[in-house]
């Protein structure tokens, strides 16, 4: 790591560094896309190789989330405490540790400790990720960077779902080849980071707030934000959000296949709608005015509901358009509420590492439930339709909940103790 006498002293979102940052971190994002992407598009061969079932498939899937429960808060305490140079270098050695451990798998059991190894690192990435935007980017920019950063889990995602059964199993002649193609693209990316990442001595001026030096022990730190009403509201959407999203993403190629696709079709139609969450993404929060958060928030929901249904009731070019605007229209809401977190009085720059750990573990129970249930209920009723209605059923039930979440003025200073 090399730090220089003028990156110290000017002050990080003034200083040209925090570019390099963002495109670092949009790597290692994409790398994290990349890995969780890479065992849905091969659910047929894995279940015939390892002599699985659908449910325990959809506890392979749920692994990692399921260990992102617990572990998110105290890496949110981590990344704030040590930085976020050791911390995400932290991160990505062990996601490309789970990359590869995946492909030695000789059962079940191994290959769910093999990606429930991705719950260890994949967190530090998600808490890390806002932390640094707070701090190396301020104001307008802090929004433009979380929309960049965000694109990045997606595109990895798609890439996996479109290149894992065109490109790496005929390359080399199995799934399991995803540990060592994927595993040399993470790897690259880890030295990468390792090298030119760096973290910053001098930090915003609202670290150094009273509020910023007030409950420095752990536990405090977790009681003073939960009170916050803002904060409860985004972990309940977070985790009825990302049972949805962890749902789809785990079984949409097979649903594809029930619908008369090939497994290479499913894998690059599934990879073409989750291209086009990069759009929405880039576009839809930079859209949405400060105030009118909320209400972006419940009119994406809407459409995203609808779209769920689809998924069930409609076949050919109106089931993939769908499929594309699910992945368009609701991707944005994961940036929509980070930002309304980032923002919310009691959190600031100091705290955005807890309070995205908070996030991600309420995020994650729904991340591990939701891909065990759809996988169940595939076993029980021989379809995905069924697990498919249940995940409409919990977006309408987000949609109330989303204009709840109050946005202070953007100038306006902490609250009260309670929040609001």
């Amino acid at each position: 790591m090399i730090k220089t006498e003028t990156t110290s002293l000017i002050s990080p979102d003034k200083s040209s560094t925090r570019w390099l940052m963002l495109v670092l971190l949009w790597f290692l994002y994409f790398s994290f896309g990349m890995t969780i992407g890479s065992i849905a598009p091969l659910v047929s061969p894995i279940l015939a190789d390892l002599n699985m079932t659908s449910g325990q498939m959809g506890l392979v899937h749920g692994s990692w989330h399921f260990v992102y429960v617990f572990i998110a808060p105290p890496m949110g305490v981590l990344v704030d405490r040590f930085g976020i140079y050791k911390s995400l270098g932290l991160g990505i050695s062990v996601i490309l540790l789970s990359l590869v451990v995946r492909g030695l798998a000789v059962d079940f059991v191994t290959l769910t400790l093999a990606v429930g190894a991705f719950g260890f690192g994949g967190p530090i990435i998600s808490v890390g990720a806002p932390k640094l935007v707070s701090v190396w980017f301020s104001g307008r920019e802090r929004g433009l960077a979380i929309g960049i950063y965000a694109t990045a889990p997606g595109a990895g995602t798609a890439f996996a779902l479109a290149t894992a059964n065109s490109l790496v199993v005929p390359m080399t002649g199995s799934w399991r080849g995803i540990s060592l193609v994927y595993g040399v693209f993470v790897a690259v990316v880890a030295v990468a980071w390792w090298v030119l990442a760096r973290d910053h001595d001098s930090m915003p001026e609202q670290i150094h707030s009273p509020l910023a030096l007030e409950d420095t022990s752990s536990r405090s730190v977790f009681t003073s934000l939960f009170r916050l009403r803002n904060v409860r509201l985004i972990m309940i959407v977070a985790m009825g959000y990302f049972f949805v999203s962890s749902g789809l993403m785990s079984w949409v190629p097979s649903l594809l296949e029930e619908k008369g696709m090939t497994l290479t079709q499913a894998g690059w139609w599934t990879a073409a709608a989750t291209a086009f969450s990069t759009l929405g993404i880039l576009v839809i929060p930079g859209l949405v005015k400060h105030g009118y958060r909320g209400y972006a928030g419940m009119g994406l929901l809407i459409i995203g509901t609808i779209a769920v249904l689809g998924l069930v009731y409609l076949n050919g070019p109106p089931l993939i358009f769908s499929l594309i605007s699910l992945n368009l229209f609701t991707q944005p809401i994961l940036p929509l509420t980070m930002l309304m977190l980032m923002e919310t009085p009691g959190v600031g720059a100091v705290r955005m590492g807890v309070a995205a750990g908070l996030f991600f573990s309420a995020a994650e129970v729904g991340g591990f439930t939701g891909p065990l249930i759809m996988g169940l209920l595939r076993d029980a009723t021989d379809s995905l339709g069924p697990g498919v209605l249940m995940l409409a059923a919990i977006f309408a039930i987000l949609i109330p909940v989303m204009p709840f979440i109050r946005e202070s003025h953007p100038q306006r200073r902490p609250p009260s103790s309670d929040g609001f």
